[in-house]
């Protein structure tokens, strides 16, 4: 048995008072039901008188078990003496061993019973499909109403990111932009525009009434003359202008913006479009480079320079204000608003600017300057963007005459019961008529009353939109329209004609 040791200090006072000694034993006896034997290790400790020795408690034991081994008692001092070692903290947990005991007879194992052990069953394989079910159908409906949701806050989200990039960097840059770095801006925009802009004068003659009236008062008559704008397009001599500002015109002149004037000839018109192309014999021309009007966004700054009045070279300023504009310009010259599709700005145009360029801040052209709301500038204007200028320029310089496709059918606005699209700004376009069996429509299987829908994948927004797309097409284009006919989706391919020359002038 391991020695013990009363690590307390002894207190001198408890010590005069009451002698104390421990004593280590451990008793060993056999249980009566299944003859194991159970160690049992005490520790005792006189405190009070009368003391009990040992042998008392020895012999007690022994009484009231007289089959159990001799029980053998170490004092702790006699321990201490013999130089044993101490034990460690952490065998005093721990049940005491005694190594000097003899080996105790190996024991039979104790008696079992069989226990029967309860039958395990798995979950009901009916019950888990039921919950699988019902989970899914609760994952669905979650998404159901949670998606559309998410996806439009992630839509908002990222327009909102696109708002407030837009917003700080507009910020940054007017940071760093000053008025004398905006007027330099504008200086070298009129230095760059500025020789290519030409003043034109036209001298037209008298109606026959006012002819006639005249000789009877026998006064003198005079031709009338007339005035406008345009801008050098190519380094040979070409202008661009308005043909209203030519038409009728018996002698044209050209100013140029060194001083030089010539004398001008028409290479043709577009009573359509209200655009011509004049020619002239000079060298050393500057002509102005072509933009693109198609890029160009609302709110972006723009000039205009012209001769209004007389006053050559006159630069105005201002923003694009909107595009697709739709106006009664030019009418009284045969002009066609289908056709047209101007820019809207705020530019102050007045007469003698008609001709003129638009040009953006790179100094490009963007727009030739047409009409204005009434007699004089009321803050609004309106210019022919610089593609359909392009291109009528182009085909008038090749041909003498604009070529475009002619489909033959007679057209009209889709009322708002026959409209197919939520979107009432995509009405498509109604045929009226066919222009006979022989015609591009009436040979590829178009009726009346179809509603053409797309031509060549394009929706088609309303009548001028499908009639521009025709003559920018060109004759010998084939164009796939789709067409609502009787609550049914046709599609028809039509190889298109060339338009009559005659139609132009109605």
């Amino acid at each position: 048995m391991a020695p013990m040791r009363d690590d307390t200090p002894p207190n001198p006072r408890d010590e005069a008072l009451q002698p104390r000694e421990l004593v280590a034993f451990r008793l060993k006896m056999p249980v009566p039901d299944t003859g194991h034997l159970v160690s049992c290790d005490g520790l005792q400790s006189d405190v009070t008188p009368p003391p009990i020795t040992p042998a008392e408690t020895t012999d007690s034991l022994r009484a009231a078990f007289p089959e159990a081994p001799p029980v053998e008692q170490t004092s702790v001092a006699a321990q201490v003496e013999r130089g044993q070692s101490s034990l460690a903290e952490s065998e005093l947990d721990a049940p005491l061993a005694d190594a000097s005991l003899p080996d105790e007879p190996a024991l039979p194992p104790a008696p079992t019973a069989d226990v029967i052990s309860p039958v395990k069953t798995g979950p009901n394989p009916i019950i888990q499909s039921m919950t699988l079910i019902a989970s899914m159908i609760v994952m669905l409906l979650i998404a159901r109403f949670s998606v559309p949701r998410i996806v439009e806050e992630i839509r908002y989200s990222w327009h909102r990111g696109e708002l407030r990039a837009e917003y700080e960097t507009g910020g940054e840059g007017l940071k760093n932009v000053s008025l004398d770095s905006l007027s330099r801006a504008y200086e070298m925009v009129t230095s760059r525009v500025g020789p290519s802009v030409v003043h034109i004068e036209v001298q037209r003659k008298p109606a026959p009434n006012d002819e006639q009236m005249h000789r009877l008062l026998g006064g003198e008559m005079f031709g009338m003359s007339d005035q406008g704008s345009g801008v050098v397009v190519d380094a040979d001599g070409y202008i661009l202008t308005n043909r209203h500002v030519i038409a009728d015109g018996d002698s044209i002149s050209v100013t140029l913006g060194d001083g030089r004037r010539m004398p001008a000839r028409v290479i043709g018109s577009d009573s359509l479009t209200d655009l011509a192309v004049l020619k002239i014999e000079a060298d050393r021309l500057m002509p102005l480079k072509w933009g693109d009007s198609d890029s160009l966004r609302v709110g972006s700054p723009v000039w205009a320079v012209g001769s209004p009045f007389g006053l050559d070279r006159t630069v105005t300023f201002g923003i694009l204000s909107g595009k697709h504009r739709w106006v009664r310009a030019g009418e009284q010259y045969g002009a066609s608003g289908r056709y047209q599709d101007f820019m809207q700005s705020d530019v102050a145009v007045n007469p003698g600017n008609s001709g003129g360029p638009l040009v953006d801040a790179k100094g490009t052209l963007v727009g030739i300057n047409t009409a204005i709301v009434g007699d004089t500038y009321q803050g609004v204007s309106f210019s022919i963007p610089s593609n359909l200028s392009r291109q009528i320029y182009e085909s008038i310089r090749s041909t003498g005459r604009v070529q475009r496709g002619y489909l033959g059918v007679s057209l009209d606005e889709v009322p708002d019961d026959l409209l197919t699209s939520e979107n009432t700004r995509v009405r498509g376009a109604l045929i009226t008529g066919i222009a006979g069996s022989s015609s591009p429509a009436g040979v590829a299987g178009v009726l009346n009353g179809d509603v053409v829908l797309r031509a060549n994948g394009v929706e088609i927004l309303d009548v001028g939109h499908l009639m521009r797309i025709v003559g920018k097409a060109g004759a010998g284009a084939s164009l796939v329209l789709d067409v609502r006919r009787d609550d049914a989706d046709v599609q028809v391919t039509v190889v298109l004609g060339s338009r009559p020359f005659e139609l132009d002038r109605n």
